[in-house]
C-alpha cells in the first residue's frame, strides 16, 4: 500500500501543482492551482494503449482504429443530440442540433443546428463542419472508423446555410442521425472543426498542439497537460452553452486521467480516496469497496446488484474467416459445450444473468426478442448439453486424440481467448468448460487484444456488442459483411462472417422504420439465420458494476436518479460532469 501511494502522490504532484514548460506538443505554458475538492480523479481503462503509461499521449484523433484511447476525447465533441436509455423512455436530448425532419421515404434529412454553438477558439460551429465530418469520412473508406458506414449511407452532404446541413442518402435510413449523431453509450460520430481539420492528413494527424490550442473541441473543457503520465482537462470560462444560457458550467474544475493500473490497485486507490471513480469491478472487488470506505458507494448504492444493465451484452466471438470457426457446425457444438448459470454463479459470483442473444435485455428490444423464442428453442442456444455438441463435432469428421480433445486432419480445434481484464472471472470457467467438452481452450488477457481482434491475429475472443438499445438493427448490423476485413486488416467489428441472406434482410431492417410492423417479420427472419449459423455465442448479459466515490463528489448516477449511465469512457459521460455536485463547500 504505500508502494502504491507513494508512485501516486508523485503523479499527482504535477496535476495539483503549477508548473511551466515550453508549450509544445502536450507540454503546457503553465498550469494554475486547482484543490482537490475541485478536481476528478479517474483512470485510464485501455490498458492497450495506456499500461503503466499512456502511449498515445500525443494524439488526440479519434478516427484512427485502435490507437486512441478512450480517456477524453468521449466528452470533447459534442453531439448532436444525447440518448437516456435509463431515463423516460425514448429520452432523446437535442444538443447542437435543435431537430431534424426526413423526407416522406427517408432518403434526405435537414438538420437544424443551435445557434450560438462555439469551437473553444471561438470559431462558430456550423452545418459545415458536420457536412466536412461526413465528407472526411468518405474520402477515407475503411482506414477510418465510421467511414465504411458514412461511405455506404451518405450520397451527398451539403451546408444549406451556417445553420442547417441536407443529407441525402443511397438509400432509406430511418435511423440515420439516432446511429451516427446520438450520443448513446458508446455510440456516436465524433464532429471535428473544419477549419482545423481541412488539409490535413486525417489518418495520421494528431491533432495536438497546445501552443495552437489544439485540440480545438467544443465541449466546456480545454487539455491542459498530456504525457505519459497523465492527461489533464481544465474547466473553460466560455463554453458556449454557459454564455447562450443553454446549460450551466460543470462544477468539475480539473480532470485528471492517470495510466491504466490492475484492478488491485484500482481497489486500494478507491478505498484511500486517491480516485473518484474506476472502470468496471469485479463482484468481490466492488462489494470490498463498499463495505470498506463509506463514501463509496454504487448504481445500487451499498447493496443489490451494484451495477446497472448494460447495453453490452457478451459473446464468445470468432474469426469466421478462419478455420476451424468457419465452420458453423463447430461453432454451434461450442455454443452447447458453455454452462452460462456456472458463467454467473461461479465467475460472478451469482450477480448476472445469462444471455441467448446478442441484444441488451431492455424493455423496447424484448419487444422483439419474445417474438423469437420459438427459432431460440430450435437453435438451442443457452442450451448446455455435452453430448449434442459432441455429436456435432463427431458428424464433422472430428475425433477426440489421447488427451481427450477433439481433433481433425492431425489439427486440434485450439482456442486461445482473448479477453479484457473484466472477463477473468467468466473466462476461467469458460476455459474449464470448453476443455471438458474436448476444445483445446485457453484464455489470455493481454494490452493489445483489441488490436488483435480488430486485425483478425485473435480467432476466439469474449467481447460485447455495441449495438442496439431502442431496436434491433444496431446490433444486426454488426454482423454485415460490408464490415469483413481480411485477416490482418483492421476492422471496425471483428465478427468477419458473411451472408448474402442476411446481409438483404438487415439491410430492408435498416430502410423499415422502428415503428414499422414489418420490422419485426424481417428481424425473425435474420435472426433465423443468424441463430442457424451462429457467427457468436451468446454468453451473458453485462452488467457495469461501477464504484463512485462521494468524499469529494455527489449526485453520481444511480437507479433513484438515472439521468444517465456512469461509465466514464462512453460518449455520454458530459451529462456526467454536469451533473456532479461537490461535496465539500
Amino acid at each position: 500500500m504505500k508502494r502504491i501511494k507513494a508512485h501516486w502522490f508523485c503523479l499527482l504532484a504535477v496535476a495539483l501543482s503549477a508548473c511551466s514548460g515550453g508549450g509544445e506538443g502536450g507540454i503546457p505554458n503553465d498550469l494554475k492551482n486547482v484543490a482537490r475538492n475541485r478536481t476528478l480523479i479517474l483512470d485510464c481503462i485501455d490498458p492497450g494503449t495506456c499500461a503503466g503509461q499512456m502511449k498515445d499521449y500525443d494524439t488526440f484523433n479519434p478516427y484512427v482504429p485502435g490507437q486512441t484511447s478512450r480517456t477524453g476525447y468521449q466528452f470533447l465533441y459534442e453531439p448532436l443530440y444525447f440518448y437516456n436509455a435509463y431515463g423516460a423512455e425514448d429520452n432523446i436530448i437535442p444538443w447542437i442540433a435543435t431537430g431534424h425532419e426526413f423526407n416522406a421515404d427517408y432518403t434526405e434529412i435537414t438538420i437544424n443546428i443551435r445557434e450560438g454553438v462555439e469551437w473553444s477558439d471561438g470559431h462558430p460551429w456550423t452545418a459545415h463542419d458536420l457536412v466536412f465530418t461526413i465528407n472526411m469520412l468518405k474520402a477515407n473508406v475503411p482506414l477510418l472508423l465510421f467511414s465504411t458506414d458514412m461511405n455506404t449511407w451518405v450520397k451527398e452532404a451539403v451546408a444549406v446555410d451556417s445553420l442547417t446541413a441536407r443529407i441525402s442518402l443511397t438509400a432509406p435510413n430511418p435511423r440515420f442521425v439516432f446511429t451516427y449523431f446520438t450520443h448513446n453509450f458508446d455510440n456516436g460520430v465524433p464532429i471535428v472543426p473544419k477549419h482545423i481539420w481541412d488539409g490535413q492528413d486525417s489518418e495520421v494527424f494528431k491533432n495536438l498542439d497546445l501552443a495552437k490550442g489544439w485540440p480545438v473541441v467544443s465541449g466546456p473543457y480545454r487539455l491542459a497537460l498530456s504525457s505519459p503520465q497523465q492527461r489533464m482537462w481544465d474547466l473553460r470560462d466560455d463554453w458556449w452553452a454557459s454564455k447562450i444560457g443553454f446549460k450551466a458550467a460543470p462544477k468539475v474544475e480539473r480532470l485528471i486521467f492517470l495510466p491504466y493500473v490492475d484492478e488491485a490497485k484500482r481497489v486500494q486507490l478507491m478505498l484511500a480516496n486517491q480516485l473518484d471513480s474506476c472502470g468496471d469491478s469485479r463482484p468481490p472487488n466492488i462489494r470490498t469497496m463498499v463495505e470498506g470506505n463509506p463514501k463509496i458507494t454504487s448504481w445500487t448504492g451499498r447493496d443489490g446488484a451494484l451495477g446497472y444493465l448494460d447495453w453490452w451484452p457478451i459473446s464468445l466471438g470468432f474469426n469466421n474467416l478462419e478455420w476451424p470457426f468457419s465452420d458453423p457446425q463447430v461453432r454451434r457444438a461450442i455454443n452447447f459445450a458453455v454452462n452460462r448459470d456456472q458463467l454467473v454463479e461461479v465467475g460472478w459470483q451469482g450477480s448476472g444473468t445469462p444471455a441467448k442473444v446478442p441484444f441488451p435485455a431492455f424493455p423496447p428490444i424484448r419487444r422483439f426478442t419474445d417474438g423469437i423464442q420459438d427459432l431460440i428453442e430450435q437453435s438451442g442456444v443457452g442450451v448446455y448439453d455435452i453430448e449434442k455438441s459432441a455429436g456435432l463435432m463427431e458428424a464433422g469428421g472430428w475425433q477426440k486424440n489421447g488427451a481427450g480433445m477433439w481433433e481433425k486432419d492431425g489439427k486440434t480445434v485450439k482456442m486461445a481467448i482473448n479477453i479484457f481484464g473484466g472477463f477473468q472471472d467468466i473466462g476461467q470457467v469458460l476455459v474449464v468448460q470448453l476443455q471438458r467438452a474436448g476444445f483445446d481452450a485457453s484464455f489470455r488477457q493481454i494490452s493489445d487484444a483489441y488490436d488483435q481482434m480488430s486485425q483478425g491475429e485473435a480467432r476466439a475472443y469474449i467481447t460485447g456488442h455495441a449495438g442496439s438499445v431502442r431496436d434491433p438493427y444496431f446490433t444486426m448490423r454488426l454482423y454485415h459483411s460490408r464490415f469483413v476485413q481480411p485477416t490482418g486488416t483492421a476492422a471496425e467489428h471483428f465478427w468477419r462472417w458473411k451472408n448474402t441472406d442476411y446481409d438483404a434482410l438487415v439491410d430492408e431492417m435498416g430502410r423499415t422504420a422502428p415503428d414499422d410492423p414489418r420490422l419485426h417479420e424481417l428481424f425473425r427472419e435474420a435472426m433465423a439465420i443468424w441463430l442457424n449459423e451462429m457467427p457468436s455465442v451468446p454468453l451473458l448479459q453485462w452488467y457495469h458494476r461501477i464504484p463512485h466515490n462521494e468524499t469529494y463528489w455527489t449526485n453520481w448516477p444511480s437507479a433513484e436518479n438515472p439521468y444517465i449511465n456512469s461509465a466514464y469512457w462512453h460518449r455520454t459521460w458530459l451529462l456526467v460532469l454536469l451533473g456532479l455536485q461537490p461535496a465539500q463547500t
